[in-house]
């Protein structure tokens, strides 16, 4: 058995245990993912509270891990204000605007490619974004990378909002100082945020390119683009580290760029296997159009089955075999199949 049927194997397997235990894998990540969102909501704008305490946070996250996917989302645009509003009224109703006219505009037409939003969030948490243009452009529709820039832009926009709060204390003053702040230094700010434009536009260079490569066909076109975005993606933040002085780590933009590359792999890799040597090409028409469509076979591993066949050639071994058996049979020949 070669390194190749090993493989093939090993994945099988794999897959025959996540599809047994699918349903508490997927509630785990999702507990772990609302975990994660929430307590980072509650630390980027510095509120220290009843909401921010452990029992509360796990409350929300066991509450949030049974719901379905697309309330995730609603429940992000209620409950941001929620922690802001206890912070500051007026910046949490102007949180709350600008997040539930996203929820109108967007988040509510694409329910699947907005959780890319709250994926977003917990991958610059954990510090492994780089991961999210290379595997949603492999699986997903161009619509993804409109959630990645929109979380990434909430990420980056939530430690202003921890600098522009204050404590409330009412009052037309308060309102006129706040939207004074958001126009004069808010906004200037976040448009000269080189960090986040430098990001922003790496992820849609690289999310354009694995998409439009692992579209064609060629052989071993998901594997081709990976590879390409990969380069691009480190290409791109040491020329912006270069030219633009971002505040990004060379180490660290080197090996997430290696981790995100080997998780794409593996996960492109367990979504199919193609046998690419028995790829053929096929040619068809109707009334209207020619038709010419690339066939590749998936790879599915089987356990072999041997056939062993015992042949007398003298009666005497014949007569000899035919007393040790219990039941007698007329036949000269037996097969014997087994799995191996």
């Amino acid at each position: 058995m070669n390194l190749n049927e090993t493989l093939l194997i090993m994945r099988q397997n794999l897959i025959k245990i996540y599809k047994q235990y699918e349903t508490i894998i997927l509630m785990f990540l999702k507990f772990i993912v609302v975990f994660s969102v929430i307590s980072m909501i509650g630390d980027s704008i510095g509120y220290i509270g009843v909401l921010n305490k452990v029992e509360v946070v796990l409350f929300l996250s066991l509450l949030g891990t049974f719901l379905p996917d697309k309330w995730m989302v609603l429940g992000f645009v209620i409950l941001t204000p929620i922690y802001i509003v206890m912070v500051n009224l007026i910046l949490g109703a102007i949180s709350f605007l600008f997040l539930w006219v996203l929820y109108l505009l967007f988040m509510r037409l694409f329910p699947k490619e907005s959780l890319l939003i709250i994926a977003a969030i917990v991958c610059f948490n954990l510090g492994i974004e780089v991961i999210l243009p290379l595997v949603a452009a492999l699986f997903g529709s161009y619509v993804c990378i409109i959630a990645i820039i929109i979380g990434t832009f909430i990420w980056f926009v939530m430690p202003e909002f921890a600098v522009i709060v204050k404590p409330q204390g009412g009052g037309k003053g308060e309102l006129l100082e706040i939207i004074n702040t958001l126009t004069n230094s808010g906004i200037r700010s976040i448009v000269g945020h080189r960090t986040m434009l430098s990001t922003i536009v790496v992820f849609f260079i690289v999310f354009s390119i694995v998409y439009i490569i692992r579209k064609q066909a060629i052989d071993h076109a998901p594997y081709l683009a990976i590879a390409i975005g990969s380069i691009m993606n480190l290409t791109g933040f040491i020329l912006a580290m270069l030219f633009l002085n971002i505040d990004v780590s060379m180490g660290k933009i080197i090996f997430t760029t290696i981790l995100a590359a080997i998780t794409a792999v593996c996960a492109q890799f367990f979504s199919k296997a193609l046998d690419y040597q028995r790829a053929e090409t096929v040619s068809f028409e109707d009334e209207e159009n020619y038709y010419y469509v690339k066939v590749v076979p998936k790879i599915h591993i089987t356990s072999s089955y041997k056939k062993v066949k015992r042949i007398y050639n003298t009666k005497a071994e014949q007569s000899d075999y035919m007393n040790t058996m219990s039941a007698p049979s007329m036949n000269f020949e037996q097969e014997i199949g087994f799995d191996e």
